[in-house]
């Protein structure tokens, strides 16, 4: 069969190949009648280069492919700051008339290098949620898909090859916490959170690192837990474990992120001390149920579901231009100061 090409279309329109080339690409030059009409037009003709998108926009959703399926993996130990990016990314697909497939992959799996059994061949593409070994992404990577991976190794040339990679800022919104703290009169400040798990989380290690570089405080290794944990500091008997640790208990403690931050609070609480009183306490990710604790937690704000939006776009872009080179984006965040770190003088 032929394919269909841009000059078939004008053709069959008596248009212009310029004019129509203008349309299908969606462009304000040409008037919305004539997109709409050759977009219809060209749908109906076995154009293949028409953008879901497009075809969202100009409500011809039913006309999308229904076979497309994107399929999202992550790892059981998801939690609610979890839950909102996925909504983001079931909203988007399904303006983008795209199905979604949610596979959790398990310890097991993983180790097994087992891939989803219903991960067939009808798959337009993966977003990838969680950090996996570079076995298991390689295994994946056997299916030759278009992929778009939330964060990454630390060393991100592990999974570059194979997809496009969204990160949300750490390293500047962190520092921008601990010289906040340091402003304040605070200078025994520690850290807590596994820098060797992840980018997002390494950015962040390195915000607090320098922080301390230039206000020329010198870093103390007895009061950070930044090493390699089985758990990534998600369980409080790690956090626990870490602070009891500690040469001596800190004037403030940087979290990696909000659950880290909570367990913290829970356990410098048993230790009959408070926050910020006490102990000053910040986090990130601006998770939800944390607007319950007192005191508030000053955290980073990453707008989950637009976050979970921008995946699905990336990935709709990565399917329709598989040649263009892999791309890494940076996600702009919000800091949000509240009580916990409003130990010291204002």
């Amino acid at each position: 069969m032929k394919k269909v090409t841009i000059q078939d279309v004008a053709k069959e329109l008596n248009l212009s190949r310029n004019t129509v080339s203008k349309a299908l690409n969606n462009s304000d030059t040409v008037t919305y009648e004539t997109r709409y009409y050759v977009i219809e037009k060209a749908y109906e003709m076995g154009y293949s280069k028409l953008s879901p998108a497009v075809l969202s926009q100009f409500k011809i959703r039913d006309k999308i492919d229904a076979t497309k399926t994107i399929v999202v993996l992550a790892r059981r130990e998801i939690s609610f700051f979890w839950n909102s990016i996925i909504m983001g990314i079931s909203d988007e697909l399904n303006k983008y008339g795209c199905k979604l497939q949610f596979n959790f992959i398990s310890e097991q799996d993983e180790k097994n290098l087992s891939v989803p059994l219903d991960f067939q061949h009808d798959v337009s593409g993966v977003i990838i949620l969680s950090v996996f070994s570079k076995e298991y992404i390689h295994q994946i990577m056997k299916k030759n898909l278009a992929t778009v991976f939330l964060d990454c190794p630390n060393n991100p040339e592990i999974v570059n090859n194979y997809g496009d990679i969204i990160i949300c800022e750490g390293k500047n919104s962190i520092k921008k916490i601990t010289s906040s703290l340091i402003s304040k009169g605070l200078r025994k400040i520690g850290f807590i959170g596994d820098a060797t798990y992840c980018k997002t989380i390494s950015d962040r290690y390195e915000g607090y690192l320098e922080a301390l570089a230039d206000a020329g405080i010198p870093y103390d290794e007895s009061i950070v837990a930044a090493y390699h944990n089985e758990r990534k500091f998600y369980k409080t008997e790690e956090v626990k474990k870490a602070i009891n640790r500690f040469a001596s208990m800190p004037e403030a403690i940087v979290c990696a992120n909000d659950d880290i931050a909570l367990d913290v609070i829970r356990c410098l609480k048993e230790k009959g001390l408070t926050v910020p009183q006490d102990v000053a306490v910040t986090g990130y990710d601006n998770v939800e149920s944390m607007a319950q604790v007192e005191p508030f937690l000053t955290t980073v704000r990453v707008g989950n579901q637009r976050l979970g939006r921008r995946l699905v776009q990336q990935l709709i872009w990565r399917i329709e231009n598989p040649t263009f080179p892999k791309e890494m984006v940076h996600i702009g965040v919000e800091v949000i100061f509240r009580k916990s770190s409003e130990k010291g003088s204002v």
